[in-house]
């Protein structure tokens, strides 16, 4: 199996992806804090050296309401309790088509802490490519000093921004990331109502990686030419959304990467509006 490499597929702004070659010869740098994040169990099974374990990979306010992304303070004590400091380069990866490593580079970015990296291929190109893994159970992380700044608000779009352009503004795109399913109400996920938001476009979040049992990121012109299929001018904000903003999350660097200008990641998604019975829907239940 041949990969295209980073350089190849020529995104705009890849420093957020890694090579596979790069991480393996930076494992010892002690600035750097490589982050699994996938289950306990998936962890024990194998991981990359030195990597620390991250069974919440949603970073949201509440395992029990996984609406909102965490608050300034506890997103400080997330990341200092995983060693993470200002000066600290951090690394996901995960075994799901870098869905979480994503979510992980835009919480860091909403932050201020745009020192984050995603390992392109995530674990199974690591694995393909015969690279070490080990299964022992690393010490716990000295604590770190993550001192988050204000919120980055030009990568995130909220309840009231998306009413707006459902109400008529102008000079926005709005692009669905669900599965088939969930968009036409067969998946309602939980919630009483199925359908999307008005205007709104639609492509599932996979169709971004390619195929395989080694899925990676397509390249920029693959990208731009899913773009052109929707009618999604790269110029225009573009705002992503899926049930939670983890899938949301993963097609905001997507289209980054492909150099859309200005994308946002309306994190509460699905699970915020289709539960507000004021927010209007194209129910399809």
């Amino acid at each position: 199996m041949k990969f295209l490499s980073i350089e190849e597929r020529k995104y705009h702004h890849d420093d957020i992806l890694v090579s596979t070659d790069w991480l393996e010869s930076n494992l010892k740098d002690p600035s750097l804090v490589i982050l699994d994040l996938d289950s306990s169990d998936d962890y024990s099974k194998g991981h990359i050296e030195g990597s620390i374990n991250v069974i919440d990979n949603y970073f949201k306010t509440s395992l029990d309401d996984r609406t909102h992304v965490q608050t300034s303070s506890q997103i400080s004590e997330t990341f200092s309790k995983l060693g993470i400091s200002n000066s600290s380069t951090v690394v996901g990866y995960d075994r799901s088509s870098c869905l979480y490593s994503f979510r992980l580079a835009w919480v860091l970015n909403f932050y201020g802490h745009s020192n984050v990296k995603v390992l392109d291929g995530g674990l199974p190109k690591w694995v393909h490519e015969k690279k070490k893994i080990v299964t022992d159970n690393p010490k716990s992380p000295v604590s770190g000093n993550f001192v988050p700044s204000d919120p980055i608000e030009a990568i995130f779009a909220d309840k009231e921004k998306i009413l707006e352009i459902v109400n008529g503004k102008k000079g926005y795109q709005i692009l669905d990331v669900r599965s088939d399913d969930e968009r036409n109400g067969i998946n309602l996920r939980g919630g009483d109502r199925g359908g999307y938001i008005p205007s709104s476009v639609h492509k599932e979040w996979v169709n971004f990686n390619t195929s395989g049992d080694v899925p990676i990121l397509k390249s920029s012109s693959e990208i731009l030419e899913i773009a052109k299929s929707l009618e999604l001018d790269p110029g225009i904000p573009t705002i992503t959304y899926c049930q939670g903003g983890i899938r949301a999350a993963h097609v905001f660097w997507s289209l980054r990467l492909a150099g859309f200008k200005e994308v946002m990641n309306y994190d509460a998604s699905w699970r915020e509006w289709g539960t507000d019975h004021s927010c209007p829907i194209i129910d399809m239940t």
